[in-house]
C-alpha cells in the first residue's frame, strides 16, 4: 500500500476503493485470540424441551393410563390406578427414549429423565383420576349404580374387621369411620396419595433411564 506524508493512502492505488483505518485499542478480541476465554461450564446440565417433552409424555401417559382402565371394571374397583403404577417403569424408559431419539443432537441427562418421569406420572395420575370420575358420576347418575361406594365400603370393613381383632374400639371412632366425610375424604386422599407415588417411581425411573442413556452415548462417542 503506497504512503503519503507518512501514512497509508486514503483509497487503495490498484482498486481506488476507500481504505478502513481502525485504532489498535478498538480490535475486539475475537475466540482465536488467546486473552479470548470463552466461559465454559463443565458442570452445565442440557436443557429439556419442554414442547417436545410434554408432547411425548402426553402421549404416552394416555396409553399407559386408557389401556389398564378399558379391562371391566378396573376404575370402579381401583385398579387401573394399581396396574398403571406396575407399568410406569416401562412407560418412563418408554418417554425418555422417545424424547432421546427425537432429538439427537441434545444431550440426555438423569435430570432430564428424573423431570420427564415425573411429568409422565403427574400425566399418569391425572388421568387416572379423571376417568374414575367419569366413571362414578356415570355409574351413580346413569346407571344408578353404587359399585366405587360398595367397593370403598369393603375395603374400610375389612380395615375396622383388623381394628377389632387387635381390641375393642371406641364407638365415636367406628362411627366416625363409617361417616361419609370420612369415605369422600380418604377416597381423595388414595387418588392424591396414589399420584405422588406414581411421581416418585416415574422419577427414579427416568433418572436411571437417563443415566443409562448418556453412558451408552459417551461410549459410543469415545
Amino acid at each position: 500500500m503506497p504512503v503519503v506524508d507518512g501514512d497509508p493512502a486514503a483509497f487503495c492505488a490498484a482498486c481506488g476503493l476507500p481504505q478502513l483505518r481502525v485504532a489498535p485499542d478498538a480490535i475486539a478480541l475475537t475466540p482465536e485470540s488467546p486473552d479470548a476465554q470463552p466461559e465454559h461450564r463443565a458442570d452445565k446440565q442440557p436443557r429439556l424441551d419442554w414442547a417436545a417433552a410434554l408432547r411425548m409424555t402426553a402421549i404416552v401417559a394416555t396409553v399407559g393410563a386408557v389401556a389398564p382402565s378399558l379391562l371391566p371394571g378396573a376404575v370402579s374397583s381401583g385398579s387401573a390406578g394399581g396396574l398403571s403404577l406396575l407399568a410406569m417403569p416401562l412407560l418412563t424408559v418408554a418417554v425418555v427414549t422417545l424424547y432421546h431419539r427425537s432429538r439427537p443432537r441434545r444431550e440426555i441427562s438423569p435430570m432430564i429423565g428424573g423431570r420427564l418421569g415425573a411429568v409422565l406420572g403427574l400425566f399418569v395420575g391425572a388421568w387416572i383420576a379423571f376417568l374414575t370420575g367419569v366413571v362414578g358420576f356415570v355409574l351413580r347418575y346413569h346407571y344408578h349404580s353404587t359399585a366405587i361406594d360398595d367397593a370403598l365400603r369393603q375395603s374400610f370393613d375389612a380395615m375396622l374387621v383388623r381394628m377389632q381383632s387387635a381390641g375393642p374400639q371406641p364407638p365415636e371412632l367406628l362411627a366416625y369411620f363409617h361417616s361419609p366425610e370420612f369415605l369422600a375424604g380418604s377416597f381423595l386422599m388414595g387418588h392424591v396419595f396414589s399420584m405422588l407415588l406414581l411421581v416418585f417411581t416415574g422419577t427414579v425411573c427416568g433418572w436411571l433411564a437417563g443415566a443409562l442413556l448418556r453412558s451408552q452415548r459417551q461410549r459410543l462417542m469415545k
